[in-house]
């Protein structure tokens, strides 16, 4: 039988195609399942075979033979936002390339969805990409029960049994609070994100050390939650300080923007009178008036790495020894610090 039978409903099976292909059913279950063992030729030749019977594998089928479910998934803080959707991008393009879907869940920075997104990958996804500030909450000793591989971003997790891969959050702040000390600024606030996140905290500590170094005074801290709208009313709150900081920085681009709008309304000009800086380098930052001083990060970069890095130890008879792999930030000088 080499076609499809419709009036009886009977179908070329895997074994019909590789007789005719004079290979094994195996080699033909590679093939389907982009096994790199299969060469070129070979692969050629049970496509064209394939093509000819009218034969196609069932998805359900193939993932109960190989067990594999060519899902990965990513749990992410947030779903929105440009910092998260270039993040998802570079997962998305390497699950492509792998022909691989890529499923998205999210914690909105609370312990319990983030376990309840855990829950629900289970089964699902032949692997995970973490990206949750939380890990002490005791999501990781759940994240360990799944016997799945799973990739972190910017989570401490307190072991060096996962990959990690992180963005230089300490480093960068140090370097932009640097940036304008050295531009004259003596009372900087910083505009915080939501409690327990693990980047505003290395962020702080960056922006503390800027501050020890040069001996200048730790400003005042006021709260956000790294919303555009959290930024203005954080501005506006700044606004009413008595004595008014001159500079300010934001522990994301997002706050930073909201907090120059909350100024220019109060007649407050940037930078002249207050400087202001954020962090990730989103593509609205240079469109800001006037264009944000921030701290750029690989965004893109560090969800592809993070996606080939799964996808490795998904397909690797023996998995990877675990790696630290830490993103390398830039500092991006604009008009809200005096720059041009």
């Amino acid at each position: 039988m080499n076609k499809t039978d419709a009036s009886t409903g009977m179908g070329v099976t895997i074994r019909d195609v590789a007789d005719a292909a004079g290979v094994s059913a195996t080699t033909v279950s590679r093939v389907f399942n982009h096994d790199h063992l299969v060469n070129s030729k070979t692969r050629e030749q049970v496509l064209a075979v394939a093509q000819q019977m009218g034969y196609a594998p069932d998805a359900t089928a193939r993932s109960l033979s190989n067990g594999r479910t060519q899902s990965i998934g990513v749990i992410l803080p947030a779903p929105h936002g440009e910092f998260f959707s270039e993040l998802i991008r570079g997962l998305d393009e390497v699950a492509q390339e792998a022909d691989h879907f890529l499923l998205i869940a999210s914690s909105h920075y609370d312990p319990e969805e983030g376990a309840s997104a855990l829950e629900s990958m289970a089964g699902r996804v032949d692997g995970l990409v973490v990206m949750t500030p939380r890990m002490r909450s005791g999501l990781l000793p759940q994240a360990l029960d799944l016997d799945l591989p799973i990739v972190f971003i910017n989570s401490e997790i307190g072991t060096g049994d996962f990959d990690r891969f992180s963005m230089e959050n300490c480093a960068g702040a140090r370097h932009v609070a640097r940036h304008m000390i050295e531009r004259g600024r003596s009372d900087i606030a910083v505009i915080t994100g939501p409690p327990g996140s693990y980047d505003v905290e290395r962020r702080l500590e960056g922006y503390r050390q800027a501050l020890q170094a040069h001996e200048v005074p730790e400003g005042r801290v006021v709260e956000g939650d790294f919303t555009q709208k959290s930024g203005y009313e954080a501005g506006r709150r700044i606004v009413a300080l008595d004595p008014r900081p001159d500079a300010v920085l934001a522990c994301n681009d997002y706050m930073a923007i909201g907090a120059m709008l909350a100024f220019q309304e109060a007649g407050i000009c940037v930078p002249e009178e207050i400087a202001v800086a954020g962090f990730d380098d989103i593509t609205s930052a240079r469109y800001a008036n006037p264009p944000l001083t921030t701290v750029q990060v690989p965004v893109y970069d560090l969800g592809r790495r993070a996606g080939e890095r799964l996808l490795r130890r998904v397909q690797a008879a023996v998995p990877p020894e675990p790696d630290h792999v830490r993103m390398s930030h830039e500092l991006k000088v604009r008009a809200s610090t005096g720059g041009r």
